[in-house]
């Protein structure tokens, strides 16, 4: 029997000799979501060309390595702001921190087995140091084969002149971040929505679909507190694909979570039934979480 293409079945029809097969065309709707999904795998390090030199989402498990962009002369300051707030957020970590004097020493210290720590901080001036650094691309790819959590203090400059591989790949992160149009859209679900709009009605300023690392938050909050910031994850989560479902996400999530802390972020995560039935207490959730760390302002 013949299905039409469009109740979604493929189209079958003999053609000298053989099968061929026939496929709708995706709707705009798909080809929107493909996007999407195209934007996210930028960001998690997930695309790859294929023989046929068009863009393949690879679903894959790597290290994770996270970018904060800075002006020249600041590198150091800012790491050290980042290991405090690691630090706060995780408790006690390994943290190794590189530039461009020390990683040479580093790579031996990790390949040898000497260092095996819970986070790399990379510290990488392009400005005054111009040139390409075997050192530092080595290290990070010892890194990423050994799926170590990586967090690049990188501060580029103003000249867009392409010095190495990763001067590059900072370049497109940088250029990913500042532009909002390559951003996925803010928010997908109507849950997701209306509690956004009510985090906004109580003056929370939520940022949706903020990219920190390999992933995507569903809002960001700041504040700050005795000078440090504050940085609030604010995730909404089915109980259907995050806990019932066979291949629950559960676990990938506390692994996601680990991981944020490590880049100075809080997880806070609400059910979405939770919000359906008490969306006031969880905002007083996070008021709360807020008034104990300190006042909430746009600290980055």
């Amino acid at each position: 029997m013949i299905k039409h293409p469009a109740q979604g079945h493929s189209l079958r029809r003999p053609l000298g000799g053989r099968l061929r097969v026939y496929k709708p065309q995706p709707s705009a709707k798909n080809r929107v979501g493909r996007l999407n999904a195209i934007h996210k795998a930028l960001v998690r390090g997930e695309l790859s060309l294929n023989g046929f030199n068009r863009w393949c989402i690879q679903e894959v498990s790597k290290s994770v390595i996270g970018w904060t962009f800075v002006d020249t002369g600041c590198t150091e300051d800012t790491a050290r702001i980042e290991i405090q707030l690691a630090l706060r957020e995780s408790g006690h970590l390994q943290i190794v921190v590189v530039d461009e004097t020390s990683a040479d020493h580093i790579l031996v210290q990790i390949e040898s087995g000497h260092e095996c720590p819970d986070l790399v901080v990379i510290r990488r001036d392009w400005v005054n140091f111009p040139d390409s650094h075997s050192g530092i691309a080595n290290l990070i790819e010892l890194c990423k084969s050994r799926r170590f959590v990586i967090h690049v203090i990188a501060a580029l400059g103003t000249s867009s002149r392409v010095v190495d591989d990763l001067h590059q790949e900072a370049r497109q992160r940088y250029n990913f971040d500042a532009n909002p149009l390559s951003r996925p859209p803010p928010m997908t679900s109507k849950i997701e929505r209306q509690f956004g709009e009510s985090l906004s009605d109580a003056g929370l300023n939520p940022i949706p679909q903020k990219a920190v690392a390999n992933y995507f938050l569903d809002f960001a909050l700041f504040c700050k507190s005795n000078g440090l910031p504050i940085r609030l994850d604010i995730e909404v989560d089915g109980r259907h694909w995050h806990e019932e479902m066979p291949d629950k996400r559960r676990p990938s999530d506390n692994r996601r979570d680990r991981i944020l802390k490590r880049f100075g972020w809080r997880p806070i995560r609400f059910w979405t039934d939770e919000i359906e039935k008490d969306e006031i207490g969880c905002i007083q959730r996070i008021l709360k979480e807020i008034s104990s760390s300190g006042s909430t302002e746009n600290a980055i």
